[in-house]
């Protein structure tokens, strides 16, 4: 056991053969680092009993001291599982008298766990009956421990800790909490409202692992640079030479939206070094002429090729090494890899035949809603089970929709949605029903009747308009809301529960309820049409870089020497990219400041700090704000022309050219995001990230991944200040898309109703002065005939 583990954390640290390690993750290895991972534990810990006690009386274990001789064993590291983030809700609670909870996590594949501590903070209902009632706490179907129940500590906030055996946890593991509650000895109310437990979302499993060292084989890949039973944000280190050239950095750029699509959810990011080889898993991006000097011992590549080796700096890790002859075979490598067309094992491949993604057309990213035809709700959920539910009061069923920010509703009726649904009939006609919700604003309810009728449907419009609306034909636009760029559809199932008299139920809980999978939702026949710039459109989604999920038309401008940060910052925005349109940008470009050819006719992304940014110096006049150094400049919008104008509706809003610049002088730290029209395409769009120092470009970041702030992030300048984020509109604004002729006539003058009330009347004037021409017409002829 010790030979075996030694021989993996003891390789030397000099730049190894290609060859293919043996998997560590064959049942032998893993079975070994289990029994080693054990002794270590027990030598190292005592075991914990689960006991129950009050929070404020809890005091943190003391370290045991041990004078036995310390093994050559890899640092464990500690991972803390939060309930809040398992579950996400702020508590879990339990209700009725089986109230059950189940929380999911994922234990990567190269660590082992080595010991599992639960910290279950909760509060229990006073009315309970100690002797009848408790928590059962399990691990994958396997009894953890029983929580009791005691008068004395009712309504009090609790602590539980009890040892998990680190032998009952897999892959992917379910931790269960079933609440069992009584409040009377006979003739109870299994759904009486003082039967309840409510479960700390500061509750929290600490797992102790160590690392493994996986497999140099490229068959596993995204493993281990990405593993998806790891439900924290990914953290990738991106390597590069002393100076890498454009298009290495644009394979860089293609590789990291492949990772973002990929981590999905949890967010990326990706640490990046010049001509170092830091700790930890990373890819290396390495062209003959570029490499980073401790890979200078490979062999010249003879084309676009993949290598996994060791790290040297971290035994336990790897790299991931995209080779070529220069930053062209690089890019070549990174489509081939993101697309995964190739065949792979072993721990290098060459790739003979460039591999080519064919050109997406727009709104088609995968992770969108369909523009083109009506969507099912089997392509926007992950598996049908996920549209099914059991219980009485089961949790809502929640189908997450994803649309194009551009898309137009004015003086829409709504989404047109064809719901169908099944469910256990009730055993009389009651109060269950269906509800329906988008982002948390009821639409619609629906009785659940008794009978044998296996199914239902209805037709909803989705309500886009500000007024309410119902018909005879259950199509209802009931509240009116306006549709979001993420939104999220709820149908929530509950069942009354009935009692004839005392100690007469008419019910038993074995109700189920599912949205059928060929429900169907229709955002086909809107235009896309929006007035930038927009932030906010950025924020949430990359638009209008997403237009294209392949970024075809986006540029990425960086400095003509881009720093780390630079670098860093743009990977982050590209996995941002790939996350939101669940897609690779296999056609986005980069450019630098003074590619004037290049930046024409596309939308332009540009990112670095001034002044090393110099477009944006260029470009001064025309930037809504700017910063350079201690310098700070302020553009001030055109205000309303009068009141006069504005009660007219001439002027409903205010005009946002800019009238005029204010420059301020501090040393205040500011990161920025600035969005305007391109001075070299008309309906082109620039964002810009910046910030007045290399260290605050990860503000940006952090703004983007704080979902308490992204809504915060609109118009067409962002000042970020730490914590705080102010925006403002202060540029002159533009229009994307295209709008049907008369839809563009009437939206055009529905900002100006008194002008539109002024050319009624003139068109009923005409019509009026028409039709007398043509009546006096009619009446000489007839005068005429009959003389």
């Amino acid at each position: 056991m010790n030979r075996l583990f030694l021989s993996s954390a003891g390789r030397p640290p000099n730049l190894p053969s290609p060859a293919a390690a043996p998997s560590s993750h064959s049942r032998p290895a893993r079975f070994a680092c289990g029994l080693l991972a054990a002794w270590v534990s027990v030598a190292t810990s005592l075991a914990t009993v689960g006991t129950p006690a009050h929070a404020a009386d809890v005091l943190p274990a003391a370290t045991a001291t041990s004078t036995m001789p310390t093994l050559a064993v890899p640092a464990v590291e500690e991972r803390i599982l939060k309930f809040s983030q398992l579950s996400g809700q702020k508590s879990v609670a339990l209700r009725t008298s089986d109230g059950r909870e189940t929380l999911n996590f994922g234990v990567r594949r190269d660590e082992i766990v080595t010991r599992a501590l639960l910290r279950l903070r909760y509060t229990y209902s006073p009315a309970l009956i100690p002797t009848q009632s408790h928590i059962k706490l399990s691990m994958n179907g396997e009894l953890l421990g029983v929580v009791p129940i005691t008068k004395e500590d009712a309504g009090k906030k609790m602590l539980f800790e009890t040892e998990i055996d680190p032998r009952l946890l897999s892959d992917f593991n379910n931790f269960g909490m079933q609440f069992i509650g009584h409040y009377a000895n006979e003739c109870e109310d299994p759904v009486h409202s003082s039967l309840w437990t409510d479960v700390s979302g500061a509750s929290e499993i600490v797992l102790s692992v160590q690392r493994l060292a996986p497999a140099s084989d490229l068959a596993i890949l995204p493993e281990p640079f990405f593993d998806r039973r790891d439900n924290s944000r990914l953290n990738l280190n991106f390597l590069f030479g002393a100076k890498p050239a454009r298009t290495t950095l644009q394979a860089a750029a293609v590789t990291a939206s492949w990772f973002g699509k990929l981590a999905s959810y949890r967010g990326a990011r990706f640490p990046t070094a010049f001509n170092t080889i830091p700790p930890g898993h990373a890819v290396v991006f390495a062209p003959n002429d570029e490499r980073p000097a401790v890979l200078a011992s490979l062999a010249p590549a003879t084309g676009p090729g993949l290598l996994v080796m060791v790290n040297p700096s971290d035994p336990a890790a790897k790299l991931l090494v995209l080779t070529g002859r220069n930053g062209e075979d690089i890019r070549q490598a990174a489509e081939a890899l993101s697309l995964g067309n190739l065949i792979m094992s072993g721990s290098q491949l060459g790739i003979k035949e460039g591999v080519h993604a064919a050109p997406r057309a727009a709104y088609d990213a995968p992770n969108w809603v369909r523009m083109d035809r009506p969507m099912r709700f089997s392509e926007v959920v992950n598996s049908p089970q996920e549209l099914q539910v059991f219980g009485h009061e089961p949790p809502p069923i929640s189908i997450n929709l994803r649309i194009p920010p551009d898309l137009f509703t004015w003086r829409s009726k709504g989404v047109p949605l064809d719901l169908k649904y099944r469910y256990s009939p009730p055993s009389r006609s009651s109060e269950s029903r269906l509800t329906m919700r988008i982002n948390n604003e009821f639409v619609q309810a629906f009785s659940l009747v008794p009978g044998s009728v296996p199914g239902e449907s209805a037709r909803v419009r989705l309500p886009v308009l500000e007024d309410g609306l119902l018909s005879a034909q259950q199509s209802v636009l009931i509240p009116a809301f306006k549709l979001g760029i993420r939104n999220s559809l709820q149908y929530g199932f509950s069942f009354t529960y009935l009692k004839e008299n005392n100690c007469r139920d008419t019910q038993v809980d074995n109700l189920s309820a599912m949205i059928d999978a060929d429900s169907k939702i229709d955002f086909s026949g809107l235009p896309n049409y929006a007035e930038m710039p927009n932030l906010g459109f950025f924020a949430s989604s990359g638009f209008p870089f997403t237009k294209f999920a392949d970024l075809a038309q986006t540029v990425v401008v960086l400095p003509e020497q881009p720093s780390a940060i630079d670098v860093q910052t743009m990977l982050a925005l590209m996995g941002r990219m790939g996350e939101s349109t669940g897609a690779v940008a296999t056609r986005v470009r980069l450019a630098g400041p003074g590619d004037e050819a290049a930046l024409k006719d596309a939308d332009l992304l540009l990112v670095g700090v001034m002044p090393q940014q110099t477009l944006l110096g260029k470009w001064g006049t025309q930037l809504p704000a700017g910063v350079l150094g201690a310098s700070k400049r302020m553009s001030n919008p055109v205000h309303a022309m009068s009141s006069v104008f504005a009660w007219f509706g001439m002027d409903v809003k205010p005009d946002a050219t800019i009238a005029s610049q204010q420059n301020v002088e501090g040393n205040g730290p500011l990161a920025m995001m600035l969005g305007f029209e391109s001075p070299l395409s008309s309906g082109r769009s620039v964002v810009a990230v910046t910030a007045s120092a290399p260290q605050l470009m990860g503000q940006v970041l952090d703004t983007l991944d704080d979902s308490t702030r992204l809504p915060s992030i609109r118009g067409s300048a962002v000042f970020i200040r730490g914590q705080q984020v102010d925006s403002i509109l202060a540029s002159t604004t533009y229009t994307v898309g295209s709008l049907p002729f008369w839809t563009s006539i009437w939206y055009g003058m529905s900002e100006h109703p008194i002008l539109l009330a002024l050319a009624a009347v003139i068109a009923v004037l005409i019509l009026a002065f028409a039709l007398w021409r043509g009546l006096r017409a009619v009446a000489a002829r007839r005068s005429g005939g009959g003389a």
